[in-house]
């Protein structure tokens, strides 16, 4: 493998996640090119990537384009965008990567990668929700992907600057389960720039317990206008939770998965995050779209697939589906 100054890597993508990221790569040595639009395009070619932590901002020389095209030969490509995004720009992707490079998806929610590289009763079927023109499996072969599951609390304070929070945990897999070099040499990349970071060998699992609380949780903020400290702690929220994550728990389980978690452990995850908003809610107070498709709705349509009944489940979806139709913010 390429010593970390000659490892280069790709961010799609500029907002909170995507600049932590590609700061701590720039931080460990690799070359990072970021992919960005307008000011934060600019912002970054003045200045580089900014990362704030314990209130000190550095910043972190870049390559900035918004020019897919332009970006060739990445070791490491690293989707940083919403999952409704994915479709549109999945025809730059493949292009962007070495003869041996990888395609890292941080992103939230279901991935058009894992039903049709899981062992389940609902073998290679394809989500409308996540990827319903086939656009990405098209695009990207599954061989490509590096799954991960992103636990960072970050927020964007300023165009191509993302402030650290509590969080800074990721888990990096390879969806057949194996403990490649790939997965090990991006992990050791991100340890050395500060960040935890674990190689699983069970991606599919640890992308599930994430989903069950993003499904869960992620909604409920946006109906109720509340914390997450807020949702555990009412009495009302905290049973519907309850519920929901049982329901999602369930689903895992007629899915195949081995889930080493209970609905209390969760409810016990979110409360960790203290007065945290969801990123749904953050995008429903600036009036963004919702990311609901791939955070509730894949769940929903693959508990349909199995004739499997999720009340409380398929009450929120129901709610959050006509809200994410509305215009405006909150």
């Amino acid at each position: 493998m390429k010593d970390a100054h000659q490892c280069r890597v790709a961010v799609y993508g500029a907002g909170a996640i995507g600049c932590l990221l590609a700061a701590r790569l720039a931080q460990a040595g690799c070359e990072v090119t970021m992919i960005a639009r307008g000011k934060t395009l600019a912002a970054l070619r003045q200045h580089g990537v900014g990362l704030t932590v314990d209130g000190v901002t550095r910043h972190y020389p870049v390559r900035a384009t918004d020019e897919p095209r332009q970006v060739r030969d990445a070791d490491y490509l690293i989707l940083a965008v919403k999952q409704q995004a994915l479709d549109d720009i999945s025809a730059h992707l493949a292009p962007m990567l070495a003869p041996q490079g990888a395609v890292v998806p941080a992103v939230n929610g279901i991935p058009w990668w894992y039903l049709p590289t899981l062992a389940s009763p609902l073998g290679d079927t394809p989500l409308q929700s996540v990827d319903g023109r086939g656009a990405l499996r098209r695009a990207l072969p599954l061989e490509r992907v590096l799954g991960a599951v992103v636990y960072i609390a970050a927020n964007a304070t300023a165009p191509g600057i993302a402030a650290q929070n509590a969080r800074n945990n990721l888990i990096l897999g390879e969806p057949d389960g194996s403990m490649s070099a790939r997965a090990n040499r991006l992990a050791g990349l991100l340890q050395a720039s500060g960040l935890q970071c674990e190689v699983s060998g069970d991606i599919h699992q640890a992308v599930w317990i994430k989903a069950m609380g993003n499904a869960t949780f992620n909604p409920l903020s946006v109906l109720a206008r509340a914390t997450m400290e807020a949702m555990v702690q009412d009495p009302y929220l905290g049973k519907l939770a309850r519920a929901m994550l049982g329901e999602y728990l369930a689903l895992g389980q007629a899915l195949g998965l081995e889930l080493p978690v209970t609905v209390e452990q969760r409810m016990q995850a979110a409360a960790s995050a203290g007065a945290a908003q969801t990123s749904m809610l953050q995008d429903a107070l600036q009036g963004k779209p919702l990311e609901t498709d791939a955070l509730v709705g894949a769940m929903i349509e693959i508990a349909a697939k199995l004739n499997l009944d999720m009340p409380h489940a398929n009450t929120v979806w129901g709610l959050i589906r006509h809200r994410s139709l509305s215009a405006g913010s909150i």
